[in-house]
């Protein structure tokens, strides 16, 4: 639900902090010893998502190592919305990739105005894993998040 989250920009309210971004609630990862930056004792009492853009289409997809699985190997949460053939809106974020889910701000940034094609789609997909340091066990993930992209951003451009 997180790559969900993080996808449409959820502000978090707790019994002890009014609206942080979903960013700021999950950090970075960096410390390993906890997958949020929730305090002792906090707890989300609310979770505001904003108003959505006309013509918005959105997907999710996962890749798992078999039929049911319960933790995907990576997914992808992907929102769109395109107007007389041009990305006017691209939000991506990718789990199972890194400690916490990711924004794939470096697809989005390609995507945004531009034609929603096959070509455009491609080229931005490269991009998903940019700035990623995996580890030797785990860098096969690099490519099926590029997969999981170009599927998933391709279906919702048609």
């Amino acid at each position: 639900m997180a790559a969900a989250l993080l996808a449409y920009d959820a502000r978090i309210t707790t019994n002890r902090r009014d609206s942080l971004t979903i960013g700021e609630l999950l950090g970075d990862g960096s410390n390993g010893a906890a997958d949020h930056a929730l305090l002792p004792g906090e707890i989300i009492t609310k979770i505001a998502l904003p108003a959505l853009p006309s013509g918005e289409r959105a997907a999710y997809k996962r890749a798992t190592s078999r039929t049911y699985a319960e933790w995907p190997l990576v997914e992808v949460c992907a929102r769109v919305a395109i107007a007389d053939g041009i990305f006017q809106l691209v939000r991506l974020a990718a789990g199972g990739v890194a400690p916490v889910p990711l924004r794939l701000t470096a697809c989005e940034r390609m995507l945004q105005g531009k034609l929603a094609n096959a070509e455009a789609v491609a080229e931005a997909a490269k991009q998903a894993a940019s700035g990623a340091s995996p580890l030797p066990m785990t860098g096969y993930k690099l490519d099926l998040l590029k997969g999981l992209v170009c599927d998933i951003i391709g279906r919702l451009a048609v």
